[in-house]
């Protein structure tokens, strides 16, 4: 699998920068390059688009039309954050504007037919490679059959599968240890987990790695995995995404991020604030204690939008838009200028930018019974904005789909991802002007 893997990196790492060595002679040919930076372009989009792109192969009858959209997403996002990079450190003089779109074009066009026929050499020469790992399956379990299925559809997994047993048969198991294997890999059904113990004992004579895939395809868990704690072995059956150097990048964004936002935007911020204050009697600020992270309630602030009396009759969930009475409060709440003070929430560790949205703590019981793994949002701290909000889950919206949302980007969280959400947001009010206007 590394090899094929590697066969693609480095071929799509060669044909971006070939491309653009090429490309880059052609358009200076009778002159000297302006300057060294434009190699340095060549290597940090080789290097993006490989992060974006990522390895990925399709065994349908579509996969070429899969592989054209797969290369034409990854360089379009590897190219547009090149684009952007150099408008936002002011350095277009330095790069020829026609070399950067001749670049572009044939840099796209390059990598499509340079992976169509690294594609086409995976697929006819992967199934007879000798270095192919050879593997049995043992079990009854849906997760042994999608393994079986996925190493005979895909030969670019690298596996050569040579016996796959339904059944824990004491004889054929003896047989099986004694054969020249590299990989044994244990898919007990519940049934057959009491028989886990002596199987691993008549494997004991095989030098084979033995591996143990357990079916858990009827739970919901999140980011599940093995850890260890003081030399024991712990699987992980839901866990936050943010450990190690994850936490590490998540808490560098939410810092930096909010510091840059609150400079930026800290004359905006006073005079919302004056403009709050003037427009109706009582405090600049809205606090609300919400629920975040592991169930701990805290205090969320928000510029107020409604006025002090507004609950003087109770509590009620969702109609906020109906509250509010006032141009500047449906200008603060329609831009989400309001949410502004919660970057102080996140700079006290209270909050994320990004993550689930709290709420309020008086109808998390409520919803914790009515919708099932509620409180997994809890696994991480609430967020200014979230993947649900950017797609159009905000106020009185489905619960159930908003949990569902959550959970994917609990599950899901990347930087990229926390990225995308933050321009989703920024760009949402003006993208529901533009779509209500047709």
């Amino acid at each position: 699998m590394f090899r094929l893997h590697f066969l693609s990196v480095a071929t799509n790492l060669c044909t971006i920068i070939l491309i653009g060595y090429i490309s880059i002679h052609v358009r200076f040919y009778d002159k000297s390059i302006p300057n060294n930076l434009y190699y340095l372009l060549l290597l940090i989009s080789g290097f993006l688009f490989i992060a974006f792109n990522g390895i990925r192969t399709s065994s349908n009858s579509h996969r070429h039309l899969m592989m054209i959209a797969n290369i034409s997403k990854g360089w379009l996002m590897s190219y547009g954050l090149i684009l952007l990079s150099i408008i936002f450190t002011q350095s277009s003089l330095e790069f020829s504007r026609l070399w950067l779109a001749v670049w572009g074009l044939t840099t796209w066009l390059a990598l499509i037919f340079v992976n169509f026929f690294v594609h086409r050499y995976i697929y006819r020469h992967a199934r007879s490679s000798p270095f192919r790992l050879k593997v049995a399956i043992i079990g009854n379990n849906p997760t042994g059959e999608k393994l079986m299925q996925a190493i005979m559809a895909n030969p670019w997994l690298d596996y050569q599968l040579i016996g796959d047993l339904n059944q824990f048969n004491e004889t054929v198991l003896q047989q099986l240890g004694n054969q020249t294997l590299d990989e044994i890999w244990v898919c007990p059904s519940p049934s057959e987990m009491a028989q886990l113990g002596k199987t691993i004992s008549l494997l004991g004579q095989s030098s084979a790695r033995i591996r143990l895939s357990v079916d858990l395809s009827d739970y919901h868990l999140l980011n599940h995995g093995i850890g260890e704690i003081n030399s024991t072995p712990m699987i992980d059956l839901s866990a936050p995404p943010f450990s190690g150097i994850n936490a590490f990048i998540k808490l560098i964004e939410d810092y930096l991020i909010s510091c840059v936002i609150l400079i930026l935007l800290s004359p905006a911020m006073l005079v919302i604030a004056i403009l709050v204050k003037l427009n109706s009697p009582g405090p600049i600020f809205y606090r609300q204690k919400r629920i975040g992270l592991n169930g701990r309630e805290f205090e969320m602030l928000k510029f107020r939008s409604m006025p002090v009396d507004t609950e003087k009759l109770g509590i009620q969930w969702g109609s906020s838009d109906k509250k509010v009475k006032d141009k500047l409060s449906l200008f603060l709440r329609k831009y989400n200028l309001d949410e502004l003070p919660q970057f102080f929430n996140v700079l006290t560790g209270e909050m994320s930018i990004v993550g689930p949205r709290p709420e309020r703590t008086e109808f998390i019981s409520e919803f914790s019974k009515e919708i099932q793994n509620y409180n997994k949002k809890h696994l991480v701290k609430a967020g200014i904005t979230g993947w649900a909000q950017v797609n159009g889950l905000r106020g009185d919206t489905n619960l159930h789909k908003r949990i569902e949302y959550d959970l994917y980007y609990i599950e899901h969280w990347s930087l990229l991802l926390d990225l995308k959400i933050i321009l989703l947001t920024v760009l949402e009010p003006f993208l529901k002007k533009h779509y209500s206007n047709k």
